[in-house]
């Protein structure tokens, strides 16, 4: 069987800080990502969806990408998503799982490996054209591969592959499925620690989990209610 890619989103919320290098050597791709996001500083409340505080913390991420200190990708990203696989707790095989399998799709770093030391920053897929830019990159990169697609619709547009299956977690609700929202998320986190606990690359056995009443159908997970 082919290698086993499994694609996860990033999250907003970031842990700041971090006591890794600086990055020294980026692609071109970041390189022109990072020049599109600071031509346009004049900008960033429209771009980046913030105001405030939350913009100026943006604002000085943004301004600093290149000079900051950097920290694991899956300790950086500490949205609903990465408390519910709560990496930390796992043991040595589940973590060793993780680093090898799954991939983290980021506007500014592309496919981002969990032990890949990033800094802090602030840019969604679908902003300057990130996931244009990243596409035909990842796409190489995911050449040969079965990919297990976890994102969004947002960066699906970031990913080309071969094989693979798209998950998505949905809710019927009076004959009507809709996408599972915040809910989905916590349920997606908790179904990659599970690959990741049961080292499971077999969609045949994704009917094995079943947690808060998402059942895997052959194509995704649906919640009746």
């Amino acid at each position: 069987m082919n290698d086993v890619i499994i694609l996860i989103p990033p999250s907003e919320g970031k842990q700041a800080g971090g006591t890794g290098p600086a990055l020294k050597k980026v692609s071109s791709t970041v390189k022109t990502i990072i020049t599109q996001l600071a031509d346009q500083h004049q900008n960033w409340e429209k771009i980046l969806g913030v105001k405030g505080k939350t913009l100026e913390q943006a604002r000085h991420a943004n301004q600093n990408i290149l000079s900051f200190s950097t920290m694991p990708a899956v300790e950086r990203y500490s949205g609903v998503v990465y408390i519910a696989i709560d990496y930390p707790s796992f043991d040595e095989k589940a973590k060793a799982f993780f680093n090898r399998h799954v991939r983290i799709v980021s506007a500014v770093f592309g496919l981002v490996k969990p032990t890949d030391l990033i800094p802090d920053y602030k840019l969604k897929i679908e902003k300057l054209g990130a996931d244009k830019h990243w596409r035909p990159h990842n796409g190489k990169e995911l050449k040969g591969c079965f990919v297990i697609d976890l994102l969004p619709q947002t960066h699906k547009k970031a990913v080309v592959y071969d094989d693979g299956v798209a998950v998505d977690f949905v809710v019927v609700k009076n004959g009507k499925a809709i996408p599972a929202g915040h809910q989905g998320k916590h349920i997606k986190g908790r179904f990659i620690r599970w690959l990741c606990q049961n080292q499971c690359v077999d969609t045949k056995l994704f009917k094995k989990f079943n947690e808060d009443g998402f059942r895997w159908n052959g194509k995704g997970f649906k919640k009746e209610k």
